[in-house]
């Protein structure tokens, strides 16, 4: 999300907008700091990185190396995560946190799997990058033909470890990203994440999937945007149990949307009461949460469907496009499969999105015939062709 920014460049935004937000995040701003707006520390002396080097019998990474080129070490993480440290306290976790080694690693309490890659296996080759008691590890056994080590975080509250990032600078740009989602709303990264969203949205539209890798990321961001588009996308590439996943946006501005309406929310109903595949918690949890006019909806869609066994797509906001839908569901109830794809494959240049968070017609997938026949291969050719643009 961030390829824009040099290593400079991100430490300078990062460490303006920390002190900005200084109480917040828990930063004791020095006189200096606040004249010159730099947070960071010193570069790392050559001769501390030559010995963290031989201590630990390992080159360091290009771009931890980079990013101790310009401090060494960093004050701000996420959450609980404490610092970065300097580079001279870089070291293996049994050595550098005895008590979280001991805790993940000794027989009792919980048994990791036999052939578990998480817990002891993790700790005992990972270097603690961080100083908080949540733990940001540098896991040297996961590395990329570019020679990177991967990173993962460690907290209290869910132990295991978390999204694995392919890098120290892919590390360190996560921790930025929920700085700036829960911490500083005011970041002018909000508006360039917005852009990047809207630049892949349009991408999608065309049937250019490049984008699709931007709105995932954009979630972590804060993108609210990109709350509603994700899950989509999820669904299109056929992702377990993705349909469910728009009820975190039942207490949304977004909930009323009229994409949500039309074509999200019975995309949740049909998902949660799938008799093969029940998620009754999902459908109760929406209603839970939702404001009145929503959760009605959501209630009566639930009826219709446990009546009808279903529900059916209406795509009357999109004429042409709802005209050619009719033609291909007598297809598919003809059990003329390849002939209904066809039809909405030829049509779809004729749909129109409801709203910017509407990212394909999907009622294609949750409809009563229709969705019986969008196979997993079907569902990611729709994904790659051009529609909502012609």
């Amino acid at each position: 999300m961030l390829e824009h920014l040099g290593w400079r460049e991100l430490l300078w935004r990062w460490g303006g907008e920390a002190i900005a937000h200084a109480d917040s995040v828990g930063l004791e701003v020095t006189p200096e700091m606040r004249a010159s707006g730099w947070i960071g520390a010193p570069p790392a002396p050559a001769a501390d990185i030559a010995a963290a080097q031989a201590r630990l019998e390992r080159s360091l990474p290009q771009s931890y190396r980079a990013f101790l080129e310009i401090t060494d070490g960093w004050p701000v993480l996420s959450f609980d995560f404490g610092r970065v440290r300097p580079v001279a306290e870089l070291n293996w976790v049994a050595a550098a946190d005895p008590g979280l080694y001991e805790v993940v690693c000794a027989d009792q309490g919980y048994e990791w799997p036999p052939d578990s890659d998480d817990g002891p296996p993790l700790m005992n080759r990972s270097l603690l990058l961080s100083s908080g008691t949540d733990s940001f590890l540098y896991d040297t056994g996961r590395f990329g033909a570019d020679g990177e080590w991967a990173t993962t975080c460690w907290t209290g509250w869910n132990p295991g470890a978390g999204d694995q990032q392919p890098s120290f600078r892919a590390g360190l740009e996560l921790h930025y990203a929920s700085f700036v989602r829960f911490e500083a709303p005011d970041s002018v990264t909000h508006a360039e994440v917005a852009a990047q969203v809207e630049s892949a949205y349009q991408r999608a539209l065309r049937g250019d999937r490049s984008g699709e890798g931007v709105i995932s990321g954009a979630r972590d961001f804060g993108s609210a945007r990109a709350d509603a588009l994700e899950p989509q996308l999820q669904v299109l590439t056929s992702q377990y149990r993705a349909a469910t996943r728009v009820v975190t946006l039942a207490r949304s501005e977004q909930a009323a949307d009229p994409a949500m309406l039309a074509d999200l929310w019975p995309m949740l109903v049909v998902a949660a009461m799938d008799p093969r595949d029940r998620q009754q918690w999902a459908l109760d949890q929406a209603i839970r949460n939702a404001a009145g006019p929503v959760a009605e909806l959501l209630g009566s869609l639930a009826s219709q469907c446990q009546r009808d066994g279903g529900l059916v797509a209406d795509f009357g906001y999109a004429p042409a496009f709802a005209a050619a839908m009719d033609s291909a569901r007598e297809l598919a109830r003809a059990g003329r499969d390849t002939e209904a794809f066809e039809a909405i494959l030829s049509a779809l240049p004729s749909w129109r999105p409801l709203s910017p968070l509407h990212m394909a017609p999907m009622g294609l997938t949750w409809d009563r015939d229709l969705g019986q026949i969008m196979t997993r291969g079907r569902r990611e050719q729709l994904l790659a062709t051009a529609r909502g643009c012609g």
